[in-house]
């Protein structure tokens, strides 16, 4: 009888509160429950075994509630302690899962980006290439031994692969594997490729440049007022470069290059990328910005979010916002007329230190776990 009185008590603590809770049963109670049921467990043992007084609260009718009482309440402080940290896990956007799968790999990540058919995986020792799409085909390593590897960028149809790094921009190629070989001396901090034509950020300016049988210079570099560290085409006219203190924007007439309009950032800017007329610009501890771009002239901010301690990268694929929260996991944020808005996080993906969207689904790296994973985007 008293084991069944303590079931009843352990079951009726947890299933209680779960409908208050949009169903998930909150850890304190839960614990509390089984706090509760084994104590009530080993007091009905005790029950059993020895039914004698022999002072002070040796009965079955004091040992039986002040078991259960202890065991409820340090199972309830246990579970206490488990929903406080869900609650901060998940203090800006509610738990969401994603379907994919994962590539490990055989360097060290730094970043991760989308051209054409293939993937590129930067990292200490090279650059390893993979084959867009659900079987995630290894094509191999390139640029192995350069060091100071940051930006990169591909063209399939000219089997060409754009290595920068602190010394300078080598050309590989993109199948095969002959040596690569030095198109432009000096740093490359950013690169940014429209048909033929080539932006370079040369840490404190930018080049235009184009690509042919070489990579050819086209007119003077400009002087920018702070490290240049991405660049993103808005169409054949317009480039966009992102330095650690604003976002400006750029004309390209013919081999000229002229500044037009540009936005300060609080904060110290990290990636752009360019979804039709608006520009992510991911800014650290600042959060995630969005920018109208429509009139390169005048760009304007319209929403900030600032959810995650640190955003690393973001990616845009059908109106949803994928951002890199680092050790928090991968954020999912909506664009509406209100700001961002949430809508979950995926936790399970790792430390989430890049982001892309590629054509056929979004693709994250994880740096440790130290693979590439490839996840299905959210329906529009």
């Amino acid at each position: 009888m008293t084991r069944a009185l303590c079931v009843a008590l352990a079951l009726t603590v947890t299933t209680a509160p779960l409908q208050a809770q949009g169903g998930r049963i909150p850890r304190k109670w839960f614990m509390a429950g089984v706090g509760a049921l084994l104590t009530g467990t080993m007091a009905a043992g005790y029950a059993l075994a020895f039914d004698r007084d022999v002072g002070g609260c040796s009965r079955v009718a004091c040992v039986t509630p002040i078991s259960v009482a202890l065991g409820g309440l340090v199972g309830f402080m246990i579970g206490k302690e488990m929903d406080d940290l869900y609650a901060v896990r998940y203090s800006h956007a509610p738990p969401i899962k994603l379907r994919g799968r994962e590539l490990p790999l055989s360097l060290i990540p730094n970043d991760v980006s989308v051209h054409d058919s293939t993937i590129l995986i930067t990292g200490a020792d090279g650059v390893e290439l993979v084959q867009v799409g659900p079987a995630l085909e290894r094509l191999g390593l390139r640029a192995r031994g350069l060091r100071g590897i940051g930006a990169v960028m591909a063209h399939d149809r000219r089997n060409l692969l754009l290595v920068g790094s602190a010394v300078g921009l080598y050309r590989f190629p993109l199948r095969g594997e002959d040596p690569g070989t030095l198109a432009y001396q000096g740093e490359i901090s950013a690169v940014g490729g429209q048909g033929s034509a080539l932006l370079l950020g040369l840490g404190l300016g930018v080049q235009l440049a184009r690509v042919r049988d070489s990579v050819e210079v086209m007119g003077p570099s400009l002087a920018e007022h702070a490290r240049v560290v991405d660049v993103a085409w808005q169409d054949p006219q317009t480039v966009w470069v992102l330095t650690e203190e604003r976002l400006a924007a750029y004309s390209v007439d013919g081999d000229s290059l002229a500044l037009r309009g540009t936005l300060e950032f609080p904060f110290l800017g990290r990636r752009v990328t360019i979804a039709g007329s608006t520009a992510l610009v991911s800014a650290g501890s600042g959060g995630l910005y969005a920018i109208d771009i429509r009139n390169p002239d005048a760009p304007a901010e319209i929403a900030n979010w600032s959810g995650a301690r640190f955003v690393y990268d973001a990616a845009w694929r059908d109106g949803t916002a994928y951002v890199a929260g680092g050790p928090e996991g991968l954020y999912i944020l909506r664009l509406t007329s209100d700001g961002f808005t949430a809508v979950g996080l995926s936790r399970s993906v790792g430390f989430v230190a890049a982001v892309e969207a590629g054509p056929d689904a979004i693709y994250v790296l994880d740096r440790t776990g130290t693979a590439l994973r490839r996840l299905d985007p959210l329906p529009d």
